[in-house]
């Protein structure tokens, strides 16, 4: 199955954001891409159900069967789901869900096939720390983790976010651009189940640090400092 994840560059409004997702979605479909994933531009969350049909409505090239997968999810409506797709039972988490030890138990134990994240890192080190995470968690929650990210998201305008396709624990595809950029991958379906016994890895102190500072709560550490 060939899939596809758009990485994106905010432009700051709707219509802009949807013009140029539109167009990379076209370009996906043109070689043959049977799931697209997109990423979540801050444009697009609440969008209106007639705005999304729109939207939707202007993707050209797919074929028959094709699937599109968006998160029109509101700023408070980003615990995730699971639902099925075409990658088979899939995971779809936006935000600090991604980062919370509890959602990732909840994938462990639904035994899923895919996972979709769409974290949005707000600094470069935080795109890397949710890579090295998104690859340790990999092997733990499923044959698929797909990371589908934005650049210039507002208020971190130089940040370039990482989009990334990681197959059976490896990192087969990765974009860390500023601009837009389509990456493609072929992944054997069914895929493969995760491993049973394998434990969840330690959120790295840097996303640690990041869900306290939303949580409005000191990190815990391990050792006998103060993170301010």
């Amino acid at each position: 199955m060939r899939i596809a994840v758009l990485h994106h560059r905010c432009r700051g409004e709707a219509a802009a954001d949807v013009a140029a997702l539109v167009e990379a979605a076209g370009v996906a479909c043109e070689v043959g891409t049977e799931v697209v994933v997109f990423p979540r531009p801050p444009s697009l969350a609440g969008m209106p159900i007639d705005e999304r049909e729109a939207m939707l409505a202007g993707i050209e090239g797919c074929a028959e069967g094709a699937v599109l997968l968006v998160s029109f999810a509101a700023d408070e409506d980003t615990t995730g789901r699971i639902a099925q797709t075409p990658l088979g039972t899939t995971a779809l988490v936006s935000g600090d869900a991604c980062l919370r030890d509890e959602t990732a138990a909840r994938i462990k134990d639904a035994r899923v096939d895919a996972v979709v994240w769409r974290p949005g890192a707000e600094s470069d080190l935080q795109a890397e720390a949710v890579v090295e995470y998104a690859l340790a968690c990999a092997p733990v929650l499923a044959g698929l983790v797909i990371l589908a990210e934005c650049s210039g998201v507002p208020g971190h305008p130089a940040h370039a976010g990482t989009s990334a396709i990681i197959h059976l624990g490896e990192l087969v595809a990765e974009s860390v651009s500023n601009d837009d950029e389509v990456l493609i991958a072929d992944v054997e379906v069914p895929l493969s189940a995760p491993e049973p016994d394998l434990v969840l890895p330690k959120l790295p102190p840097l996303l640690a640090q990041r869900l306290a500072a939303h949580d409005g709560r000191k990190p815990e550490v391990d050792y006998p400092a103060d993170l301010t």
